[in-house]
């Protein structure tokens, strides 16, 4: 159990199976009990200066802001106090313009480095930020809810579209147990939501691979598989909180994290669930509605990808994949721009390449190792519903609060807002999305 929870403590760089060196920048991930005492002697020894920005919301400081930001302060630090607000109609922070405008407001104090307390937004946000201004960050977690803390990407709303941003990851990573277990139920449960939806990602991943040739490695998915084997087991215990459980889904999301700074991108993580978690956000802040949780999403979202997967892996050998697709590319792109509406400009280049590709011919040479290398990933959790439900976590979109008209809208439309080929491009191309959306929404 111990050699699957595996995650990396310190900084690394070395050479991997798949012929690729990699490099792990995070010098100090700090995962236990009693971590916040420690962070100040960690934060000298990394020799980042002395002042910093400390952001918060008001849940977040709660959490762990006001014991951090007095643990600093009692150490000689120069603390500069950063609340972040909430927009009055949604749950919850996000990373739009408002929120980078706030803490652009501080810059003018010339922070050494900035400190996140907080999870994905604030931890994106800090990471966007001190990219930019090319400065460290280290981020204190206060919930096991997403892999963000140590991965390469920053997700930022603009327009009310999600584009990731590349960001240089945290110089330290603070876990302290005790915050993760007290952390809001449905964060908990939005992190492992999220984590089930590595195995339909790495089966986008890895049909990319045998199909288009893109890179693929095996030791990312093994760093994270480990860990899903392990939460597969202790799925119960999530919804209960047990620490061993909090443990085991903050190494999965660490490791998943750091499978994406492995690779460079978010490859091993993010798939056809994400691209319609991704859409079902930004339609429902484009109409006023809480989109809730980001991984409580993609868990909604796994199930039916995963449902569609079983089926089209069956049916590999049997599709036609050049007899469909007489509607004209402009046609398309019209009846596409009138639906993303605003949207549209910011997905335009994506739209035309995928409208393009869906012209292509394709080949697959040898269906049946197309489905063995599917199926090995898909095969970690073959049925992901029954998973949340053992964590009391929500196993369907609508129980997010999603339309079914908006839901089928994002399994058909969402493919259009990534350009990474996934399942639902493949249906898309041979003419069986729609049927095949049917069939996993009945």
């Amino acid at each position: 159990m111990s050699e699957k929870l595996f995650f990396f403590a310190e900084g690394a760089t070395f050479l991997c199976q798949c012929g690729k060196v990699h490099h792990i920048p995070t010098q100090k991930t700090i995962l236990g009990k009693e971590v916040l005492p420690r962070i100040p002697q960690i934060l000298s020894e990394l020799n980042l200066g002395k002042k910093l920005l400390l952001l918060f919301d008001h849940n977040t400081y709660e959490a762990a802001g006001r014991e951090t930001e007095n643990i600093l302060k009692q150490a000689n630090f120069e603390v500069i106090s950063v609340l972040l607000e909430k927009p009055p109609e949604l749950k919850y922070l996000e990373p739009d313009e408002k929120a980078r405008e706030r803490i652009g407001s501080f810059l003018f104090h010339e922070p050494d480095f900035i400190v996140a307390v907080g999870s994905g937004v604030i931890n994106d946000l800090a990471k966007f930020v001190a990219h930019r201004i090319k400065i460290p960050y280290a981020v204190v977690a206060t919930a096991p809810s997403m892999d963000g803390y140590s991965s390469p990407g920053a997700p930022m709303l603009v327009g009310g579209y999600k584009i990731t941003y590349d960001a240089t990851p945290p110089c330290a990573i603070f876990m302290d147990l005790e915050i993760l277990s007290q952390a809001p139920l449905p964060l908990i449960q939005s992190g492992f939501s999220d984590l089930l939806g590595k195995i339909t990602a790495n089966a986008d991943w890895v049909m990319r691979n045998i199909l288009q040739g893109e890179y693929f490695c095996e030791y990312t998915w093994e760093l994270v598989k480990g860990a899903l084997e392990i939460l597969k087991e202790r799925a119960e215990e999530i919804g209960e909180r047990k620490e061993e459980a909090i443990y085991a889904l903050a190494v999965a999301l660490l490791n998943s994290g750091f499978s994406m700074t492995m690779v460079g991108d978010s490859r091993p993580a993010s798939g056809a669930e994400h691209s319609v978690a991704h859409y079902l956000e930004m339609m429902a802040l484009h109409r006023k509605i809480d989109p809730s949780l980001h991984g409580l999403r993609v868990g909604g979202a796994t199930v039916i990808i995963k449902k569609m997967y079983d089926r089209f892996l069956q049916e590999l050998e049997g599709i036609d994949w050049n007899g469909s697709n007489n509607y004209s590319l402009k046609n398309q792109e019209e009846e596409l721009k009138l639906h993303f509406g605003p949207l549209f400009p910011f997905i335009e280049k994506d739209v035309q390449e995928k409208l393009k590709w869906d012209r292509e011919e394709i080949e697959i040479a040898n269906p049946s190792f197309l489905s063995q290398q599917a199926q090995n990933k898909l095969s970690v959790i073959l049925d992901p519903a029954s998973l949340l439900q053992k964590a009391q976590a929500p196993q369907a979109l609508k129980e997010l609060g999603f339309s079914d008209t908006l839901i089928r809208e994002a399994l058909f439309f969402s493919r259009f807002v990534r350009k990474r080929i996934t399942i639902l491009d493949l249906l898309g191309k041979a003419g069986l999305l729609e049927e095949y959306i049917d069939y996993a929404l009945s």
